[in-house]
């Protein structure tokens, strides 16, 4: 198999991602894939290789098979976030997928210099971190990371496998306004593995910082958007028409 050998991952596992990124990336939904024996001619792997890079793909949400008939290319999940100020929770319920979260880090934790000042606390002041994975139907869509204030949360931490908006807007605290940049961003070996991507693989970094009504801004996110699946779109208009 022509392919960089990683001592720490499994040969099926290479042979997914180069499945993943030469032939189900670019073929149309719902097409078959080349049957287990071609696999194995064409990347010279053992069919047991074959078969679990297979499995592993549709795990994924990649492929699905049909008894007797083989793999076949899943129809892709993709979302088309617009300017409007919406939570992850509303954009994949209003889509008709189901969102769920997987909590990998919550604590209390000093504010970085850049969050401190997005948040206009003093040096030293303590946020709560929030790291969450976020799915659409079990498929890994976003890697996030959340800087909250404490006094929305004073009487409770906050509860990581819900919608952090509305515990905000339920504190008394309800983000109607937020600022927001977006930028490339290669993955990290930690975000690639959480969003099962390769190492250094395209993701859509949206930084956001949410405001009260009176202008209080009560978080700064930083989302990592999974490329192949995330898209932005802006309505621009030229001025004086």
């Amino acid at each position: 198999m022509n392919t960089t050998q990683n001592p720490k991952q499994p040969l099926y596992k290479e042979l997914a991602e180069l499945l993943r990124t030469s032939y189900i990336s670019t073929a149309a939904e719902h097409a078959p894939l080349p049957t287990e024996r071609s696999l194995q001619e064409k990347f010279g792997v053992s069919r047991d290789t074959v078969r679990r890079a297979l499995n592993y793909l549709t795990l994924r949400g990649d492929i699905y098979t049909r008894a007797g008939s083989g793999s076949y290319v899943a129809a892709r999940l993709n979302i088309h976030k617009t300017p409007r100020l919406t939570s992850f929770t509303e954009d994949m319920c209003e889509r008709g997928h189901e969102p769920a979260s997987a909590t990998l880090e919550c604590g209390l934790v000093e504010a970085p210099d850049a969050v401190a000042r997005h948040l206009r606390l003093p040096p030293g002041a303590q946020v709560y971190k929030v790291v969450r994975l976020r799915t659409a139907d079990g498929l890994p869509m976003a890697y996030e990371t959340a800087y909250l204030l404490r006094a929305p949360f004073a009487q409770q931490a906050p509860h990581t496998t819900g919608s952090l908006d509305e515990q905000l807007t339920r504190a008394g605290y309800r983000i109607v306004s937020a600022t927001q940049r977006i930028s490339a961003h290669s993955l990290s070996a930690t975000e690639a593995m959480v969003l099962e991507q390769p190492l250094s693989a395209p993701a859509l970094a949206v930084h956001r910082v949410g405001f009260t009504g009176e202008g209080t801004p009560v978080e700064a996110t930083t989302t990592l958007y999974r490329a192949d699946r995330y898209d932005f779109e802006v309505k621009v208009e030229r001025e004086g028409i």
